[in-house]
């Protein structure tokens, strides 16, 4: 298992992966992401922009992450408690099948080892309230909860996430 940047190729088992989790999410009545986000084009524009991590083997795909520096609209309303270059996570999505294996663990702290290498101040990223497991998880890894927004065509807000890297 390695985190590789996710080029075209990888397209089709990224896909794969998110229509997994959105049915495994659904499964779980939480109604955080659909067939309209993500989509094809949100990823082909990670991969093309070179900010798609794949957690990988050869045979298989065991997570992703979208690393950038694109904040949402909405988190000028939140009161971050960092300023500086803030890396922003995007997309984290886990093969149902490896759940509760450590690979969420194993991909946040690659992205924390990331933000440290390329000079970042903080970690910036939202979260679902209406997936308890998913804010449990940040939580866990010492993420603190700095505020909320909310987006269109969801009932209930995102909570917003910061983590100091320096």
């Amino acid at each position: 298992m390695k985190m590789v940047t996710a080029d075209l190729q990888d397209q089709e088992n990224i896909m794969a992966l998110l229509e997994a989790c959105v049915a495994n999410m659904r499964a779980k009545e939480i109604y955080q992401w659909n067939e309209i986000y993500p989509n094809a084009d949100i990823m082909v524009q990670d991969i093309q922009s070179k900010n798609l991590f794949i957690m990988k083997s050869d045979q298989e795909y065991y997570g992703i992450i979208t690393l950038n520096e694109d904040q949402e609209e909405e988190y000028n309303t939140v009161k971050w408690q960092y300023e500086g270059k803030i890396l922003v996570i995007h997309r984290l999505a886990i093969n149902p099948t490896y759940e509760g294996q450590g690979i969420g663990s194993n991909i946040m702290a690659f992205a924390e080892n990331y933000g440290k290498e390329k000079g970042y101040d903080a970690i910036r990223f939202d979260t679902y309230s209406g997936n308890p497991r998913a804010v449990r998880f940040y939580q866990r890894l010492g993420f603190e909860k700095v505020g909320q927004v909310f987006f269109p065509h969801r009932e209930l807000p995102f909570y917003c996430y910061e983590k100091k890297l320096t």
